[in-house]
């Protein structure tokens, strides 16, 4: 069986032709210029599937997108600007519409979820908290096998778990949400806060100033550190996860921060829950293609 598989992010999209071991033979890769609005969005994962098409026999189309996805008919519920007027929008109806081949959609870091569990970090478990921590933070859930999606698709949005009630202003609407202390974002937005200044704009400049000795630098990482040991604590005891798969552009900076996050988790843990293994994803922009190729496989194999 061969399956394409798209991840869809906001700056770009890659697709891939997989086979039923894992093996990616062929990839292709788009710029989203998500500017141009939802049809052009739509237009560049055609195109990445028409390319994979050509002189393949692939049997079915996965695609993982941002947003809170209906995976049952391939909707989005709900997205962010970050995506402009994605909310709605049948990615499923059009893909199928356009090729006449069975396609299914879920959210990008459901999917992602799923190559770390297929062939990834997570291939040694059963249940797991696979989270994503980047510019945002948002997770996939996995309990005996199998990936929790919720009532309305938005299980792993543990970003907008709220940690500091009253706390700092989020753009969903909620105050002290998760994101807004443990991500890429809020290391920039802490340390601007506590200079006074309105400089750093970019991780990287946030980890030019640590490893400059900057000692405000120093003091809001520990923030974070500490901030991120709390919220994975809670989640162990919502979820009882064998193991954390953490991913994402802040995990190559990880050799300043896991050790501690490690140690702050076993001061914060309930004694009556085992502590959970902390594990490095395997795979960063190749898993959410791998993901959504054996999300298609997964779904052929139910039709």
């Amino acid at each position: 069986m061969l399956s394409i598989g798209i991840d869809l992010g906001g700056t770009k999209a890659i697709g891939g032709l997989v086979d039923a071991v894992g093996t990616i033979v062929r990839t292709e890769e788009r710029e989203t210029d998500i500017a141009k609005g939802k049809d052009h969005v739509l237009g560049v994962i055609a195109d990445i599937a028409a390319s994979l098409l050509n002189g393949s026999a692939a049997s079915v189309i996965g695609i993982g997108s941002a947003g809170r996805v209906n995976c049952d008919n391939g909707t989005v519920y709900f997205a962010t600007p970050n995506l402009p007027d994605w909310t709605g929008v049948n990615v499923k109806q059009f893909m199928e519409s356009k090729f006449g081949l069975p396609s299914v959609v879920d959210n990008d870091v459901n999917v992602a979820g799923i190559g770390e569990m297929w062939l990834g970090a997570g291939r040694s478990y059963s249940s797991s908290v696979c989270l994503t921590l980047g510019t945002g933070l948002a997770a996939a859930v996995f309990v005996n096998g199998e990936l929790i999606r919720g009532a309305h698709w938005s299980t792993g949005e543990i970003g907008h778990m709220i940690l500091y009630p009253h706390g700092k202003p989020c753009n969903c609407g909620q105050c002290g949400c998760f994101e807004q202390y443990c991500s890429g974002t809020a290391l920039c937005r802490s340390y601007n806060d506590r200079t006074g200044s309105d400089r750093l704009v970019s991780g990287k400049q946030f980890f030019d100033r640590l490893h400059a000795g900057d000692p405000v630098a120093a003091q809001v990482l520990d923030k974070f550190v500490g901030d991120l040991a709390i919220g994975l604590t809670s989640l162990c005891n919502v979820y009882d996860p064998e193991a954390f798969i953490i991913g994402g552009g802040l995990i190559e900076t990880s050799g300043l921060w896991w050790d501690a996050l490690r140690e702050n988790i076993r001061r914060y843990a309930n004694r009556a829950v085992n502590e959970p293994v902390l594990l490095k994803a395997a795979f960063q922009n190749r898993a959410g293609l791998l993901g959504a190729a054996k999300l298609g496989m997964d779904y052929l194999a139910l039709k």
